[in-house]
């Protein structure tokens, strides 16, 4: 079992009082005030604490959100992360397990894919995204390694980049890995839906994760879903009755709600302020750091021009008020550059003072 080194420093930092935390990719949270006149709350509190009607309440609304083709079906599921172990564990079957085919991650990525595939004794390869092409992979690289693995795996718009591999890149992928039988998984967490097309028409050997965690500031909520065609979407719905058996009533009840109201929800306009924030501090601050170009998602690759050990700046960043992501140590990736993961989903009077900090540390 690897560890989980990005939840490990979450589990050790992200509860402090004081720092402005600009280490998480989640946006802005809401409060349980912007529940309270809804009716969602009263709901709750008059029904009962029996398994929820998932199909008949949340089903519809994932439905409208997602939009699937015909042959394709939507499963909720409790949060991204089951919906990433559901995955990765459908994955562990005879053809993958004789024929040793990889699954292909990003690196830098999020930990559990490549967690739950080392777990499950499943062999894996990375494709990188790459510091010195403006951290950004090579499609060459991923369509080539699409035509020997059993299943590929793409994080769009990319976490921690920001970085959006084109649609036509995806479909091409989606199309020669369907020649082989073999998955494009892309977990869509991050995505925008006006900003970033959705793989889910890309056919039935394409499976997608969602999440209400991130765009619409619900991280708590833990109420995530996967898309698959419906043979596919069987199995993980067996899985499933293995792991959750069924997201929790209060997540269904307030899903339902949410999803029917999903623009007043959406974080998108404050995301995409702070993206603007964020790109015209990087520009002004070019001397002493540089950024990944955000097309998608909450988060860029902050990198320092400082010969200050990263562990040391990042102990200077704590003590000047600010916590970032050390992206060497939370990601295992590029540990001879001097970077972090930098989320800018919160509220922008707390990035531009985050952002402030960050100056004022590199200025010592």
């Amino acid at each position: 079992m690897l560890r989980f080194e990005l939840e490990d420093f979450f589990d050790r930092h992200e509860h402090q009082s004081g720092p402005i935390n600009l280490a998480s990719s989640d946006a802005l949270p809401w409060d349980a005030a912007s529940l309270a006149g809804s009716g969602a709350l009263a709901d709750i509190l008059a029904g009962t604490l029996a398994y929820p009607d998932v199909k008949q309440s949340l089903l519809p609304g994932l439905e409208g959100l997602c939009k699937p083709p015909p042959d394709i079906g939507v499963l909720a599921t409790s949060g991204a992360s089951e919906a990433i172990a559901l995955v990765i564990h459908d994955l562990f079957d005879a053809r993958v397990v004789r024929d040793g085919h990889p699954i292909v991650v990003p690196s830098p990525g999020y930990g559990a894919f490549v967690g739950l595939a080392s777990l499950l004794g499943l062999p894996t390869r990375s494709y990188n995204y790459r510091p010195h092409r403006e951290w950004a992979p090579d499609l060459d690289e991923l369509l080539e390694l699409s035509k020997h693995c059993a299943a590929l795996i793409v994080n769009n718009p990319h976490n921690p980049s920001g970085h959006v591999i084109p649609d036509d890149i995806l479909r091409t992928i989606a199309r020669q890995l369907a020649l082989r039988d073999a998955i494009l998984i892309v977990d869509e967490v991050f995505r925008i839906p006006d900003e970033t097309e959705s793989a889910i028409g890309l056919g039935s050997h394409v499976v997608t994760i969602g999440s209400l965690s991130k765009i619409y500031g619900l991280p708590g909520l833990r109420l995530g879903w996967i898309t698959a065609n419906k043979k596919r979407l069987s199995r993980l719905r067996t899985l499933q009755q293995y792991f959750t058996l069924t997201p929790n009533g209060f997540a269904v009840a307030i899903g339902s709600f949410v999803l029917k109201n999903l623009d007043r929800f959406s974080r998108a306009d404050l995301i995409r302020s702070n993206r603007n924030m964020i790109t015209a501090w990087a520009e002004a601050s070019k001397d002493s750091l540089s950024i990944s170009h955000p097309r998608g998602g909450t988060t860029v690759c902050l990198t320092v021009n400082s010969k200050v050990p990263a562990n040391m700046l990042f102990n200077d960043f704590l003590r000047g008020g600010v916590l970032l992501a050390p992206g060497g140590s939370c990601f295992d990736f590029a540990r001879e550059l001097n970077w972090y993961r930098l989320g800018y989903g919160t509220d922008a009077k707390s990035l531009s003072c985050g952002l402030a900090q960050i100056n004022q540390v590199l200025d010592r």
